[in-house]
């Protein structure tokens, strides 16, 4: 029976859509808004037959003594969720924490799927595209630059669309092959890399390390001003950042903080040197002694960063479908041109 259950939990895992994620984050949260124990609440998502198994699943692994974090990760959720549940456990506001993965997953889904509509359509055309290119290139302008040559034409412009079009054309496909497997290598070597390394290499990629910092800042926001809120000191709230695995920076910056902080260093002179944050947290932690102030200051300021990042990526996934028709169509044209120009030429020959 229990080979059975473990079988059918890796099989619908691997099928579990982030819909549902968020259908299931929801009701739970809802359940427990209305004073239902974890378990409790759980046991209502039984009465979803879509949701039961996964109800299952997580009740019998909470029964088995796993933290809330585990079991969402167990369950194979995004690890935004898991990441959130594991913070929970420290401040206990599991329904609030919950409701920050609600409202966080559910944008990432409207983006994700605003980005997939916006990029199905360059995908399908350079489909196309790279058919028609491939017949063009090897077909039609070889045989044209034949004939123009044996007509004792002069082929300047039709050699140069030649080799232009096929280094921009190849050019693309190396790009983004390579882009692809770079991709690859740093999903699967990431976690065999020192942080300093990786951090190193990130600072190196423009519009990532921007992305990079953007999240790290919100991050560090969001669960210290949690964290403060249940009145932990300052070098409580940065141990509990440094025992955590799952956002590796931040472990790595509450390590350096932790330290300086024992040094008799100020803290907002220790954030200053983090590259990957934002000094403006630097000159919250500057300007607030009182850990109320505090908490309150970094809420604010988080929710300002999330702003930041909605407005970043609306206008990321504005400017794909522009700048990928400009491109195809100075291609497009300077294949027209060197295919009618040529024949232009040779027909006033005749």
């Amino acid at each position: 029976m229990a080979l059975f259950q473990r079988l059918r939990m890796k099989i619908w895992n691997k099928q579990l859509k982030p819909s549902l994620q968020l259908t299931l984050l929801k009701r739970l949260a809802r359940a427990l808004s209305n004073g239902y124990t974890l378990l409790s609440a759980l046991e209502t998502l039984k009465w979803d037959n879509q949701l039961r198994p996964i109800a299952i699943d997580a009740i019998n692994l909470l029964k088995n003594g796993h933290p809330i974090d585990h079991v969402f990760e167990k369950l194979q959720f995004h690890p935004i969720i898991s990441t959130y549940l594991y913070f929970a456990k420290e401040y206990g506001d599991l329904e609030e924490s919950i409701l920050k993965c609600v409202d966080i997953y559910e944008k990432r889904i409207e983006y994700t799927k605003k980005f997939t509509q916006v990029i199905r359509y360059p995908i399908i055309l350079i489909s196309i595209f790279s058919i028609l290119f491939f017949f063009i290139q090897y077909s039609v302008l070889p045989n044209l630059l034949n004939l123009l040559q044996q007509s004792n034409q002069d082929t300047p412009f039709l050699t140069a669309a030649l080799t232009l079009t096929t280094t921009i054309y190849y050019t693309f496909i190396v790009l983004v092959s390579c882009l692809l497997i770079m991709r690859w290598i740093w999903i699967v070597s990431r976690n065999k890399i020192p942080i300093e390394s990786q951090l190193y290499f990130i600072k190196l990629i423009p519009f990532y390390r921007d992305y990079i910092r953007l999240n790290t800042s919100f991050l560090f926001s969001t669960h210290v001003s949690s964290l403060l809120k249940t009145g932990l000191s300052i070098k409580d709230v940065l141990a509990i950042l440094a025992r955590q695995h799952k956002l590796p920076i931040l472990t790595h910056y509450a390590n350096i903080l932790t330290d300086g902080l024992t040094k008799g260093f100020p803290l907002h002179s220790l954030m200053d040197q983090l590259g990957l944050i934002n000094p403006q947290l630097a000159s919250i932690f500057q300007k607030n002694i009182d850990a109320e102030t505090l908490e309150k200051d970094l809420s604010i300021y988080a929710s300002y960063l999330t702003d930041e990042m909605n407005q970043n990526v609306q206008k990321a996934i504005t400017y794909i479908q522009p700048i990928f028709f400009t491109g195809l169509g100075f291609v497009i044209i300077l294949i027209y041109m060197s295919l009618m120009l040529p024949m232009y030429q040779f027909i006033e020959t005749l």
